[in-house]
């Protein structure tokens, strides 16, 4: 029996907009890093044999429709707060920042005293193997909370807010759909880990 993890895709994204009204020019719109909030969780699994430890993985993995079992999850969810302002007729973006929650989800085993060292040998390299591949999920997150502060950051001046907040929302749309793409791509190229190692047993 093979298990594998799994990395989900973004949750909902939430929009917060703050919009001022200015009588001077306006500079050049500030971009601020992404703020990065991370969790992880642990499901810890028991056994002393490579059966036992199968059925415990089984016993706390996530399951899809096709009864596939995934021994980590990678969760996350973007806000981002722009600033636009008016001024000369026109409206433009003066600030951009992203908010970021990571949560990822890992296996854990505490070997017994009896477990044989070829059995704790070949967990742990399952177990470095999932984590790398969480791993990447993450990057792929923080790459998307990044693009969007920018490319939100970057849009054109509009004649009036509203429009351009539209424009905003669009380009921040498209660049969540990107990286939903990249997720997809990334467990597709990898089977969800395998290719990297994250099979067990």
């Amino acid at each position: 029996m093979r298990d594998r993890h799994a990395a989900k895709s973004s949750r909902p994204i939430g929009l917060a907009l703050a919009l001022a009204v200015a009588s001077a020019p306006l500079a050049a719109a500030e971009i601020t890093p992404p703020s990065i909030h991370e969790s992880t969780d642990y499901r810890d699994v028991g056994g002393a044999t490579e059966a036992e430890l199968v059925a415990s993985l089984k016993a706390v993995s996530a399951s899809d429709a096709s009864g596939h079992h995934f021994a980590g999850a990678t969760r996350w969810q973007l806000r981002w707060n722009l600033r636009v302002e008016s001024a000369d007729g026109r409206c433009r973006v003066v600030s951009a920042a992203t908010e970021l929650d990571l949560q990822t989800t890992l296996i854990r085993w505490n070997p017994p005293l009896n477990a044989q060292p070829a059995l704790v040998q070949r967990w742990n390299a399952f177990a470095d193997a999932v984590r790398k591949h969480e791993a990447g999920h993450r990057d792929i997150a923080i790459a998307a909370a990044r693009d969007v502060g920018e490319r939100a950051g970057h849009v054109a001046d509009e004649a009036d807010c509203e429009t351009l907040k539209r424009n905003v929302q669009k380009v921040a749309d498209a660049t969540l759909r990107e990286y939903r793409e990249k997720e997809s791509s990334y467990d597709v190229t990898t089977m969800h880990g395998r290719t990297q190692g994250a099979t067990f047993p």
